[in-house]
């Protein structure tokens, strides 16, 4: 799988000159829209078995700072699927050295279009996100 990568810019900073803690979920969300964009369809096929899967929590672990310039390398995998939803982890290291600036854990659940309530990981829904844990193993 590709990893994504971002360039540190100027309006990422915070006073103290390294990356601000409020960029980062915008970077992880970033670098999770291009990871499914690495499965073509993948949530119209979602929404054709009646559910949508949004995010319900995002946990963040801060390693280290990040400065301006650096080139962040982006590792997002699905890690884990239950009985209702499941856990995207996300590590962020500096490219080139390994050292890891942050990890994060991001959890999301199923929900019924229809009911807007949490739903159960089975059939079809269970099988095309099984199917993005599969290739990411290949």
């Amino acid at each position: 799988m590709k990893n994504k990568e971002i360039r540190v810019r100027g309006f990422h900073l915070d006073q103290f000159g390294h990356v601000n803690n409020v960029r980062y979920p915008e970077i992880l969300e970033e670098a999770r829209y291009d990871f499914f964009d690495q499965f073509p369809g993948f949530f119209a096929r979602i929404q054709k078995t009646g559910h949508y899967l949004p995010v319900t929590e995002v946990h963040i672990y801060y390693r280290k700072p990040a400065r301006l310039d650096d080139v962040l390398d982006i590792r997002t995998r699905i890690t884990g699927l239950g009985d209702t939803g499941g856990t995207i982890h996300q590590t962020i290291t500096l490219k080139g050295t390994g050292r890891i600036i942050l990890e994060a854990d991001v959890l999301f659940v199923a929900v019924d279009l229809e009911t807007g309530r949490r739903a159960a990981m089975e059939g079809n829904l269970r099988a095309e996100i099984q199917s993005v844990i599969d290739g990411c193993e290949s």
